[in-house]
């Protein structure tokens, strides 16, 4: 059977909290990504997309099956993600596509395909509920993702880079025998990377492309602490950042990111190159994204968790046969990733209730941006009550139940130190974005049912009984790779 007509291929590529303003086409001075601003080139840059949650799993879940993270209930990382939920990897599949999952994706329970017909790789990160806290009572300390990660920063080759060496071997040689096919299938792969997650580090070769000169620091007032929000407050306790790190953690930090992000960049070269050489990129949708950022020492917090724009904007781009170049300034979500991509390869999806949106008209330039809207939740690390951010246009709102919301204009205030909420200048538009925050969601059931969730899952650990379905497991057998892999050890968690 030939390839179907009328169905491009699609390649999603994804990095694993890229903040998005360390990249060339979003702004960066220095850092190196010409693959990533080569694409952008010939492509749609998103410059207002918001991951669905700012952490790992809930994110990747959502995006997946295109909901909320309060209707799949992948409350944090450690949650399952039913297998009753489609994904638009069912979509692609029922459609006759060839479904492939070549590397991170974080799925929690005995699932570890979601619609995707092979995988690759098995994850990086357990599928189990050892990761799991309970927040019912205060915030709960993490003591894997904390000060003391921050402080390792510097030069050095990780675990999890192994991974991802595993990652471009397995996506580049099964691109090249799906190439060499006469009469094949389209295929949708996505090629899920680890890096440039923490920990703070880069190979030497990579580290030593960057000097001091080339980082950044960020900007905090003085009196940081007399601005924040409460919410903020248990994030600060979670993660242990009561102080701030030096200039000189932070900017060997920041360094080691940035060379990350390139060793990234250079993989995704790499694809982008053999789909060239092979022609596949005449007839291939390609997008990169993240899950989510990472704060990188900005408002003094790191890693992620927080609404702030680094841990919760994601680079989206987007390029392929028939799609323009130019830059959306309209407000999007991840959430909108399946509907849109569906739309572009002419693939219905096998369950149309949603609550992304389908984007294809503004991909292709059929009609001017708007204001949009984004929302994101997050019930996993770093907080005590649930809360939501949305954006719409310019304005931003924090909604954490039974506290005064955050609201910022991110015109006039791009890095988020001047709370609007009280002023009065902008209550109506305060009344219209708490309008749309409370629709269809009710904080207080939400957040029993995750507290609920971490106590039944704690209860099953303190049995003694295994829940890594992972191990039990290997990937969907499939006529490439003989040997899938094997998840990688003492990986940094979460």
């Amino acid at each position: 059977m030939g390839k179907k007509s009328g169905h491009p291929n699609v390649l999603l590529i994804m990095g694993d909290e890229h903040p998005v303003f360390m990249t060339g086409c979003y702004g960066h001075r220095s850092v190196r990504t010409p693959a990533i601003d080569s694409l952008a080139r010939r492509g749609r840059i998103f410059d207002a997309a918001y991951c669905p949650s700012p952490i790992c799993a809930p994110s990747r879940a959502a995006m997946l099956a295109g909901r909320h993270v309060h209707n799949i209930e992948v409350w944090d990382n450690a949650s399952p993600f039913r297998s009753d939920w489609p994904t638009f990897a069912h979509s692609f599949s029922a459609a006759g596509y060839r479904t492939i999952l070549c590397g991170k994706m974080h799925f929690v329970g005995p699932d570890q395909v979601h619609g995707f017909d092979e995988r690759w790789t098995q994850d990086i990160y357990p599928a189990t509920f050892e990761w799991t806290r309970s927040n019912r009572a205060a915030t709960a300390v993490n003591d894997g993702q904390c000060i003391d990660r921050v402080l390792e920063a510097g030069k050095g080759w990780t675990p999890d880079m192994d991974y991802d060496e595993e990652v471009i071997f397995r996506t580049e040689y099964g691109l090249r025998r799906i190439a060499r096919q006469k009469d094949r299938l389209p295929f949708m792969l996505c090629a899920s990377f680890t890096g440039p997650h923490y920990p703070y580090r880069a190979p030497e070769k990579y580290w030593n492309l960057y000097d001091d000169g080339d980082v950044d620091l960020p900007s905090i007032p003085k009196d940081y602490a007399n601005r924040e929000h409460e919410y903020v407050k248990w994030l600060r306790r979670h993660g242990q950042f009561e102080k701030l790190v030096s200039d000189k953690i932070c900017r060997m930090a920041r360094r080691a990111i940035l060379g990350r992000i390139t060793m990234l960049d250079d993989y995704i070269g790499r694809i982008l190159r053999l789909l060239h050489e092979t022609g596949l990129d005449n007839d291939t949708i390609v997008i990169y994204t993240s899950d989510h950022g990472d704060m990188m020492g900005e408002h003094g917090l790191w890693f992620k968790n927080a609404a702030y724009e680094w841990s919760s904007r994601v680079p989206w781009i987007i390029s392929g046969p028939g799609i323009p170049q130019g830059r959306i300034s309209e407000a999007t979500s991840l959430l909108d990733i399946g509907p849109t991509l569906c739309s572009l390869a002419n693939v219905q999806p096998v369950y149309d209730v949603t609550d992304g949106r389908d984007l294809s008209d503004l991909v292709l330039a059929k009609r001017r941006g708007g204001p949009g809207v984004a929302i994101m939740e997050n019930y996993g690390e770093g907080v005590w009550r649930g809360w939501r951010m949305i954006r719409r246009g310019n304005l931003k709102m924090t909604y954490v139940p039974g506290l005064e919301p955050e609201l910022f204009d991110l015109a006039a205030d791009p890095d988020e130190w001047n709370n609007l909420a009280s002023d009065r200048r902008y209550s109506q538009a305060r009344r219209r974005l708490e309008k749309l925050v409370l629709a269809n969601w009710e904080p207080d059931r939400c957040d029993e049912l995750r507290w609920q969730s971490e106590e039944r899952r704690l209860a099953i650990l303190k049995t003694g009984q295994a829940t890594d379905w992972q191990k039990e497991s290997a990937p969907v057998p499939h006529p490439l790779i003989s040997n899938p892999g094997s998840p990688i050890d003492n990986v940094s968690k979460e």
